[in-house]
């Protein structure tokens, strides 16, 4: 859990470190869609990546909120879920366990 640091709307809230949470969050507090296909900029404090993004909850996640998944095979560390499912695909210890 983090606190939400957008700044047009400061609302002081926690959001849960959980790129569907964090969707669901800028949309009902902040009014932010990001589930279109239209680009939304970053309006978190100090972003060092400001302009517009199409996976801003992702953004948000990885950059922001400094997440991080270890793959249960290898233990490499990731910043996004879906960077250890595409990992796990050529992970050596996986395939050696399903050989």
């Amino acid at each position: 859990v983090r606190s939400c640091d957008w700044t047009d709307q400061p609302c002081g809230l926690f959001i849960e470190v959980d790129k569907i949470r964090i969707e669901d969050h800028l949309w009902f507090w902040h009014g932010v869609e990001t589930k279109r296909t239209t680009p939304s900029p970053c309006r978190f404090e100090g972003c060092p990546d400001a302009e517009t993004m199409l996976f801003l909850s992702r953004h948000i996640e990885g950059v922001h909120f400094a997440a991080s998944y270890r793959c249960p095979y290898c233990k490499k560390l990731w910043s996004r879920t879906d960077s250890v499912t595409r990992h796990q695909k050529g992970c050596k210890p996986l395939l050696a366990s399903r050989a």
